[in-house]
């Protein structure tokens, strides 16, 4: 298992490039932002306010067709901060600008959200498209619907995924042409899906350890609140639970592991096929690169799937491979760090038996497989 997280440094690694590109562009959809404290007033803060602004609308009918009760601004509102000017004033809840390096946050005691405009919308926007950006605001904003609402929990990794849950109702709102300022196609939830699993709230010394909970609790909680709308997001299935970390697996170990295919053979016989096994990969080189690049399960995770694929070729199954690729996952217990390698795969995946779908509809198919078993893959 092996986890690869941005890190304030390596977002600030990534600035210079991101900027270049930027440069060259088209403006993004944009709101003056002069009521942000701290604006430039520059792209990245027209975008931000663009989203907060739009999801702010979005509250104002949303809120009270779910809760019974009013939409309230947010008392405290926006911060953008430079982090690399070293004289900026920190924004609430912070007592450096550093504590905002790379990240935004929802601060509840002044009812705030804060962002950093030099480290982190750039770079999001380079990288995963300007619905990055929709998609951590609306995070953040996620927050404020839930102390509104006063939706509590001891469980904290609770509260993240119904932040991330409220971000993908917002998000279908935009997606559904709805919004007024910002203009988001179905394909742009891929990079926002990516943003998600690499994005983390700064970590608290109250709160030492992350609580967001998996990859696959975050995209799922995302998905149910596009797919279902707010409503379902107090509801959320109960969230993965967390075996052992297990070291790193070579590649030749994962290549001599025979489990993945006597599932599928048992799969497939059990049905009333004849099963036959996919060829074996040839390129070792690439199975290098993704073991080291993203972790071991990411390896076992594109072997599950092109097994997954012979599978419903052999029983002629109108269904996704990502399908049985989670109901494959789901026989397995899987450790925090391999579920998220699983998932960073599956969002990033070229191999051919899951290119054929979007990566928001292969989550949502390797999502069934997981949670239901293969009777939810026809």
């Amino acid at each position: 298992m092996r986890r690869h997280l941005a890190s304030p440094t390596a977002v600030l690694m990534m600035l210079t490039a991101a900027l270049a590109v930027l440069a060259a562009c088209a403006p993004p959809p944009g709101v003056d932002p002069a009521f942000v404290h701290g604006t430039d007033r520059g792209d990245s803060d027209r975008l931000a306010a663009a989203v907060v602004t739009d999801a702010q609308s979005y509250w104002e009918s949303a809120f009270p067709k779910t809760f019974g009760r009013p939409w309230r601004p947010l008392d405290g509102g926006f911060f953008s901060v430079d982090t690399n000017d070293q004289r900026a004033k920190p924004p609430p809840c912070s007592g450096d600008v550093k504590d905002v390096e790379g990240n935004a946050y929802y601060c509840a005691t002044v009812d705030a959200v804060a962002w950093d405009r030099a480290a982190l919308l750039p770079v999001l926007r380079e990288k995963y498209g300007d619905a990055a950006v929709a998609v951590v605001l609306a995070h953040e904003l996620g927050h404020a619907v839930q102390q509104r609402a006063r939706i509590e929990s001891d469980d904290q990794s609770r509260l993240e995924a119904g932040a991330d849950c409220y971000a993908g109702a917002f998000l279908r709102w935009v997606t559904d042409g709805r919004s007024e300022h910002l203009r988001f196609e179905p394909e742009a939830l891929d990079g926002a899906m990516r943003a998600l699993i690499v994005f983390r709230d700064p970590i608290s010394a109250d709160q030492p350890t992350d609580p967001h909970g998996t990859a696959f609790d975050r995209v799922g909680a995302f998905q149910d609140g596009y797919r279902e709308g707010p409503g379902r997001c107090t509801q959320l299935p109960d969230l993965e639970a967390a075996a052992p970390e297990e070291p790193n697996r070579p590649v030749y170990e994962l290549l001599g592991d025979r489990s993945i295919e006597a599932y599928f053979a048992d799969l497939v016989t059990r049905r009333g096929g004849r099963w036959t096994p996919p060829a074996p990969p040839t390129d070792r080189n690439a199975l290098d690169a993704l073991d080291h690049d993203i972790g071991d399960q990411a390896v076992v995770t594109l072997l599950a799937a092109r097994h997954a694929e012979a599978a419903r070729d052999a029983l002629r199954l109108p269904t996704s491979a990502a399908c049985l690729t989670g109901a494959y996952t789901r026989s397995a217990s899987l450790s925090p760090g391999d579920l998220d390698e699983a998932v960073e795969y599956l969002l990033t995946a070229g191999d051919p038996p899951l290119d054929a779908q979007p990566a928001f509809e292969r989550i949502a198919a390797f999502r069934a497989g997981a949670l239901g078993g293969e009777q939810s893959c026809g």
